[in-house]
């Protein structure tokens, strides 16, 4: 199995899918697609206008779409509710990871120029410039 981060191909399969408007078919394909590639267990339930996804850690996210965005019901050690655009950044995190490849290559950048060395990063090298828009 492929690590995540080095899978390109994937990468930019998603990516360009991310041009498209929020629906949960292509949410639902593009998990299954991450699922499929790298080996992740993730169950689907329901049907349009909620779906559930469920990962191998337990977690919960039910999704629908509002005004193109998804809205997010994640449940797991808290019950937390957002909104999100992004189908690929979604589908990432249903899968089980922090965020998009992209993101984590960026913020283990962050975190080397800052002479950081840990395994594991901390919360501020995970800023992502999308969220910053005025």
């Amino acid at each position: 199995m492929a690590h995540w981060l080095e899978m390109p191909d994937l990468e930019e399969l998603l990516k360009a899918k991310d041009a498209m408007p929020p629906s949960l078919d292509l949410l639902r394909e593009c998990v299954e697609t991450i699922a499929a590639a790298l080996e992740r267990n993730v169950v689907h339930e329901g049907e349009p206008p909620i779906v559930t996804f469920r990962n191998h850690h337990g977690a919960y996210y039910n999704v629908s779409v509002h005004a193109e965005e998804y809205r997010v019901t994640y449940i797991h050690l808290a019950r937390i509710e957002f909104a999100q655009r992004r189908t690929d950044e979604l589908a990432w995190k249903i899968c089980g990871y922090r965020c998009t490849p992209a993101e984590m290559r960026a913020a283990r950048e962050r975190a080397e120029r800052d002479g950081f060395t840990g395994d594991i990063l901390p919360n501020e090298y995970f800023v992502r410039e999308h969220h910053n828009r005025g």
